[in-house]
Order: C-alpha cells, then sequence, then structure tokens
C-alpha cells in the first residue's frame, strides 16, 4: 500500500534521478506557488458568491458554515504566502512537498465537494446552476492550476468529482446523470493535460538546468583558462577599439590594462616592420577585421622586446537581433615556438642534412616554379647535373668521415658559384644538380659548368689532407630539351653520361643523338633479358697457342650476340650495359656452364678460359657455380682457368682475397688479364699468386717498331719468370710479333695469326686441322 502512495506523489517524476527530481520539484512547486494569489482570489470570490446565492435557503446554515471555512482557508493561504513572498526560490524539494501541496488540495477541494453535498438536494435551479457552475470551474481552475503537481491535481479534480456524484445522486432525473458523465469526461480531460502540462514543464526544466550547468562548466573553463593557459581573450567594440582582454594579454604586451583599453586594437599591437615570409601582417589583420566576419588561425608576426614572435588571432563577429555588428570577441595564442618548429621540419624535409643544399623535394618544387615563370613570362632556365669523379677512392682512402666532409666541401664551393637565383640540390651520394636561370644568354649555363669545372680541377683542403676530385657535368636546356622536369632531368643524365665516357671533368649539352643512344641502350638491355632467358647468345672460342710447341693449350670463352633485327651487337656494348643492369650476374653463369660443357669434349691437354665480372667474382655464389658446373660436365678442375681484371683487385677487401684462395683450393688456374692498363700496380702480384699474366694488346701492337714496348714486355716477361708465373701476349697478328715474343720467352699467345673466335663447330674443325700445330705459325 505505503508502495502505491509513493508511486501516486511521485507521478511526473518516472524517469528522473532522485538529485534531478527534488531540483525539479523544487521548481515545479515554485511556478504553483506564483499561481497562488489567484487561486485564493478565484476561492473568496465563489465562497462570496455562494452566500449570496443560498441566502434564506432550507440549507443557508450549511452553505454559510462552509464557505467561511473556505474563505478562513483562503485566507490563511494568502497571509502565509504573503509572508514567504519574498524568499527565493529552493534549489531542491523534498517529497514532503508533494505531500502537503496534495493534503491542502484534498482539503480545499473537499470543502467544495461538501458545498455540492449539502446545498445540491434543496437548492432551486438557479442556485443549481450557480453550484454546477462553481463546482465545474473550480474543477478546472484548480485542476489546471495544480498541473505543476499531478498528484494534487488529481486529488482536488477527484474528490470534487466525489461530491458532484454523491450530490447528483440524490436526484433521479435524468438530466443528473448526464451531468455526472460530462462531468466525469470533463475530469479526465483535465488529468490528462495535467500530466501533459507536468511533462512539458519537466522537459523545460531539465533543459534549463542543462544549460546552466554547461554555462557554469564554460565559466569554469574560461576562467581556468584565463588563469593557467597561455592562451588570452579578447574583444573590441563596433569601432574596433578594446573592449576587453584578459590579464595574459596585458603580460604579453607589457602594458597596464588602463593604458590601453578603450583604444583601437591595430595600434595597440606591436606590428613588426620586418616579418617572416615578406608577408603584411598588418595589412592582412585589418582587413580580416573590417570585414567583419569570423576569421580562424590569423597570424600577425609583433616585436616584443627587441624580439620577433608570432600570434595567432580567432575571433567571432557578433551581432545583435537586428543584425547590426557589435564587434569581436576572440582568443590569441603566441605561436612563435610552433612556428619556428615546423619552419625547422620544412627545412628539413626540402634540405639535405649532410650539406645542407637543397634535395630532391626542393630541386622538385622549384623546378615546377621554372616551368611556371616558363609559361608565363618566358624566362628560360637549365639543369645541371654533376658527378664527382673520384669520389669512390677517396671514400676509399680516407673513410666515410673524409667523404662526408669532401661532400661538404663540394656543397659549399657550389654555393659560392651558383647564382642568387638558382637551386643548388644533392640527389644522390656524389650526384648534385643545379637548376639554373639561363635569362636570355644560353651560354651562362655553359660559363657556370666551367667555372665549376675549374674550381673542383684544383685540390680541396680537407682535415684528412689534400685531395683532387674533379666533376663531370651535363646540361639540358628549357625549352630547347624539353619542359617537363623528368624529361630535363632524364636529358642531363644522358648528357653527364656522355661527359663520362668521354674522359671525364668536363661538361657535355644534351643533344638528339644522346636521345638515340639512350633507346638503344634501353632496347639492347631489354633484349639482352629476353636473350637471357631463351639462350639465344653464342659463346665463340679463341686459341691460345704454346709458343715453343705451336700447339693449341687454351682457348677463352668470348660471347657473341647476333640479334635477329639489330644485327651483330658488339660485348664491347652489350657488356656494360649488363653490368650497369645487374644481368651480368646470369650472363656469366650461363656462360661459364657452357664453356665447361664444351670444353668436356675436347683434348685433355686443352684447357678453358672464363672471363669474371667484379660482380660475379663478389658474388656469394662463385663457389657453387663453378664446382657445380664442374661436376656437371665432368670437367678437371685445372682444365678451368679464370680471368679476372685488375680493376676488380683494387676492391681491396677479405673476401676478395679469400675467393681468390678458395678458388686456388679447387685446382682452377686464375690469370691477371689486361696486365699493364689501369691501375697496375706490382703489389698485386706480391698479394695475390697469380698462375698467368695476360700482357694487353696495347703494349703488342707495336712490339716490332716501339723499343719502349719491347723493353716493358721483356721486363713483365721476366718478372712473371721470376714469380713463376706463365705470361699471354694478346693480340698478336704478325708473325714478326710472334718471333719477337718467342725470343723473350713468352710462353703463350692470343690474337688473330693464331685465329679469330669461333663458333664451337668451326673451332672444333680448327682443333681437328691444327692437332699437332698451328701451321700459320710457320709461315
Amino acid at each position: 500500500m505505503s508502495n502505491m502512495v509513493d508511486r501516486f506523489l511521485r507521478l511526473g517524476e518516472g524517469d528522473q534521478t532522485a538529485e534531478e527530481a527534488d531540483r525539479i520539484r523544487a521548481i515545479r512547486l515554485a511556478v504553483l506557488s506564483t499561481s497562488t494569489p489567484w487561486m485564493m482570489v478565484a476561492n473568496l470570490f465563489n465562497a462570496t458568491l455562494t452566500i449570496f446565492v443560498f441566502r434564506g435557503s432550507p440549507s443557508s446554515l450549511a452553505v454559510y458554515i462552509i464557505c467561511a471555512l473556505i474563505i478562513a482557508l483562503a485566507l490563511y493561504t494568502s497571509l502565509s504566502w504573503w509572508r514567504n513572498r519574498r524568499r527565493g526560490t529552493r534549489e531542491r524539494a523534498s517529497l514532503r512537498g508533494t505531500i502537503r501541496t496534495v493534503i491542502y488540495a484534498g482539503i480545499l477541494s473537499g470543502l467544495w465537494a461538501a458545498l455540492d453535498v449539502f446545498a445540491y438536494h434543496s437548492a432551486n435551479e438557479t442556485q443549481r446552476m450557480v453550484l454546477i457552475a462553481l463546482t465545474v470551474g473550480m474543477a478546472g481552475g484548480g485542476g489546471f492550476a495544480l498541473a505543476t503537481i499531478p498528484p494534487a491535481s488529481i486529488v482536488f479534480c477527484g474528490t470534487v468529482a466525489i461530491g458532484a456524484g454523491v450530490a447528483l445522486s440524490r436526484d433521479p432525473s435524468i438530466v443528473g446523470a448526464y451531468l455526472f458523465a460530462l462531468y466525469l469526461v470533463f475530469a479526465a480531460i483535465i488529468i490528462r493535460s495535467s500530466l501533459a502540462v507536468c511533462r512539458s514543464l519537466t522537459e523545460r526544466v531539465r533543459a534549463k538546468i542543462a544549460a546552466d550547468e554547461q554555462r557554469a562548466v564554460i565559466g569554469l573553463l574560461l576562467n581556468d583558462f584565463e588563469e593557467n593557459a597561455a592562451d588570452w581573450l579578447w574583444g573590441v567594440d563596433s569601432d574596433l577599439n578594446l573592449e576587453r582582454a584578459s590579464a595574459r594579454f596585458y603580460e604579453q604586451l607589457q602594458v597596464p590594462e588602463n593604458m590601453i583599453l578603450g583604444r583601437p586594437i591595430t595600434s595597440i599591437i606591436p606590428f613588426s616592420s620586418v616579418g617572416f615570409e615578406d608577408l603584411d601582417y598588418r595589412g592582412n589583420f585589418i582587413n580580416s577585421l573590417q570585414s567583419r566576419q569570423s576569421f580562424r588561425d590569423q597570424d600577425i608576426c609583433v616585436e616584443l622586446g627587441g624580439e620577433l614572435a608570432i600570434w595567432s588571432l580567432t575571433a567571432k563577429a557578433m551581432y545583435d537581433q537586428n543584425g547590426n555588428f557589435k564587434g569581436y570577441r576572440g582568443v590569441g595564442r603566441d605561436v612563435t615556438a610552433n612556428r619556428e618548429s615546423r619552419l625547422r621540419i620544412e627545412h628539413m624535409a626540402r634540405h639535405d642534412p649532410l650539406t645542407e643544399v637543397g634535395n630532391r623535394v626542393l630541386l622538385s618544387e622549384d623546378f615546377d616554379r621554372a616551368v611556371s615563370r616558363y609559361q608565363r613570362f618566358g624566362d628560360a632556365f637549365s639543369v645541371l647535373v654533376l658527378d664527382l669523379d673520384r669520389f669512390k677512392q677517396i671514400n676509399d682512402s680516407f673513410g666515410h668521415a673524409g667523404g662526408d666532409e669532401m661532400l661538404r666541401a663540394v656543397a659549399s664551393i657550389l654555393s659560392q658559384l651558383r647564382g642568387e637565383t638558382d637551386t643548388l640540390a644533392r640527389i644522390g651520394g656524389d650526384e648534385f644538380a643545379i637548376l639554373h636561370a639561363s635569362g636570355e644568354d644560353p651560354q651562362s649555363a655553359a660559363v657556370l659548368a666551367s667555372r665549376i669545372i675549374d674550381k673542383l680541377s684544383q685540390p680541396i683542403n680537407l682535415r684528412c689532407g689534400l685531395v683532387h676530385v674533379g666533376v663531370s657535368i651535363g646540361i639540358a636546356c628549357a625549352p630547347i630539351d624539353g619542359t617537363d622536369p623528368d624529361q630535363l632531368m632524364r636529358n642531363a643524365d644522358l648528357a653527364l653520361y656522355r661527359a663520362k665516357t668521354e674522359g671525364r671533368n668536363r661538361y657535355r649539352f644534351f643533344d638528339s643523338s644522346l636521345d638515340a643512344v639512350a633507346r638503344r641502350r634501353n632496347m639492347i638491355e631489354q633484349e639482352l633479358a629476353l636473350a637471357i632467358a631463351e639462350e639465344s647468345l653464342n659463346v665463340h672460342y679463341q686459341p691460345l697457342v704454346d709458343t715453343q710447341s705451336r700447339r693449341v693449350v687454351c682457348a677463352e670463352a668470348l660471347l657473341r650476340w647476333n640479334h635477329p633485327t639489330l644485327g651483330a651487337i658488339s660485348p664491347a656494348e652489350f657488356i656494360p650495359i649488363a653490368e650497369e643492369s645487374g644481368q651480368i650476374g646470369t650472363l656469366g653463369s650461363w656462360v661459364l656452364r657452357q664453356a665447361c660443357r664444351d670444353a668436356a669434349n675436347w683434348p685433355d691437354d686443352i684447357r678453358i678460359a672464363v672471363n669474371l665480372s667484379s660482380r660475379q667474382f663478389l658474388s656469394p655464389g662463385l663457389l657453387p657455380l663453378v664446382e657445380n658446373a664442374l661436376q656437371q660436365n665432368e670437367l678437371p678442375a685445372n682444365r678451368l682457368e679464370l680471368e679476372v681484371t685488375e680493376s676488380l683487385l683494387m676492391e681491396t677487401t677479405i673476401g676478395v682475397e679469400q675467393t681468390l684462395a678458395s678458388l686456388k683450393r679447387l685446382g682452377l688456374r686464375i690469370a691477371l688479364d689486361d696486365f699493364g692498363t689501369g691501375f697496375s700496380s706490382l703489389s698485386y702480384l706480391r698479394r695475390y699468386r697469380f698462375d698467368k699474366i695476360k700482357v694487353d694488346q696495347s703494349f703488342i701492337s707495336d712490339l716490332e717498331s716501339n723499343s719502349d714496348s719491347r723493353a716493358i714486355v721483356d721486363s713483365v716477361i721476366r718478372l712473371a719468370r721470376d714469380l713463376k708465373m706463365s705470361v699471354a701476349a694478346e693480340g698478336v697478328e704478325t708473325t714478326g710479333q710472334f718471333e719477337l715474343l718467342r725470343q723473350m720467352g713468352c710462353g703463350e699467345i692470343q690474337g688473330y695469326l693464331a685465329g679469330r673466335p669461333m663458333p664451337i663447330d668451326k673451332f672444333e674443325d680448327y682443333l681437328r686441322q691444327n692437332s699437332t700445330s698451328v701451321q700459320r705459325l710457320y709461315a
């Protein structure tokens, strides 16, 4: 029972928390209190009217007593309200306030119900009409007046309804039944409306409470923001005069509040005459203010205590209900540290960390700007691609620290030589690029390149000592060689490649023939990959003949390529392409296996010689490859001779020495090819044990006519003999050369005199025809 009563008293509070219900209940009681005087006036007037109407009635005594009680209750209630009218609204109200209101509604409605019970039966028609009007009016007025307290409204309407029902039940006419039914409908409407009014009030109260809480939170946050945050608040009036600002703003300016309040904000802010990025910060800020539109993150440059700083200002334009501009309310903050960090990050993203010159990102951006200037104004430009000529040797000699120091020194020199509007960028390990504004003089790029070559041809003084570096330069000019950045860089690279192949330490301009060469090179690279996959290349063999017995003792495997559409392609053309494209390893492996397969069918006293590239020699798979080729073809290891070049020996690594030693342990012969060219050093002969030295043909071609060549060859032969190495001479074409070499003690000769390179079938025929000795050597 008590639970049902509690639920009844809490009508309209079903979805509220206890704290929320107390706060909303206080507001509902306060709303009821505001309507109390009018309710009491209505009760006093109606009671007085009833006394007047029932004067002389048989039930007048009961009417007088009841009306007197109503008047007394109304007066008492009015007096209580008057005494408490100045008290503030309570923030919370307990359920006791609802209970008191329900009891009060029950007493007041009970008096009006009693009036119907005691007076309606003996009343005349006029008096009955008054009672019906009073009953309906008081039920409706009281129900709606108590609508904010649904239990009280229900009790008031219900009690009045009970009284009306008792009074009408004593009247047997059908009119009384109709009146009672109509009253019940009217009471139900009043109660339902009361609940709806209560629900609507609850929603409004909830919204108001939420808004108050939000304002309180915002207020706390703003107070905390002003006290603790590095940002500051500011506001100006419609004339852009400073109207308000937080203490942090005055601290930033180091000026008292009373000295600047009311002054134009544009005259208060200490704009700097020199700003970052050459922007008109003051003008931009004034334009933003005068636009009377909200703005966000407006940067301005200020000068505080002799130092530059960046402020970021955000403001909301304020307008009144009539659309009149009232000023700005905004926030500001010092973003100097953030801006400096951003500038550092942007600098790092566009510059090489080692040399502090630009990188590819900066070059690409400036390339786009240069193309845009050309398209708009016709400003010509050129790009110079530079490659240091001896960087690897310097890096190997002095280590990475020495190489880095040299790169910084070169970058410093290039920075001094380039024009003010030129862009210098490091685009690779030892590669630089200069985007040069040529102007109206197309030869200015050549002048710049000549100055760079002259300067870098001079020794550079490093902490580790003097170094000689040199540089090769390729130049492409816009619009002659194109305007697309990628195309210009590609054309400059082609010109650089030409400069390096022609002897280095020079510059070359791009021309269309280089593009044709590049297209042919790309075609050869693609076709070579296909030829390797299809094994459509050929191995030819050139004989090496013993000078004393004139018998064939060895054959060198030489690769040949006869392309179906390009025709015969020289090894001098496709071998470098294979090395640069990384296909030399696969190609060399195939040649080694094919040579071993062919040599297995030759007489046992004839060796096979195979050239090894540097990349193939340094590959970790070389030893397994050689062992597999020998085992598969059942070729004795002493019949295989591997030829290496002097350039390989410059790789002064433990790997070179270990690989040579491992090959020797297999029983192979190792030959040093093209001895006397490149970087010949006697230290190689002492450090690495070779079985054979092959004297380059450049010393053999003028052997008969040049005494210097004869002296060099004779010295090499005697040196090899002392080191227990055999000697083979390359490029022997005449019997005179052959006789001189034989007299000097050269062990083997190779050249057109003995035989040209031949395919396998012709070489085997050659062996059969010269099985005892090579007859042409007797001519």
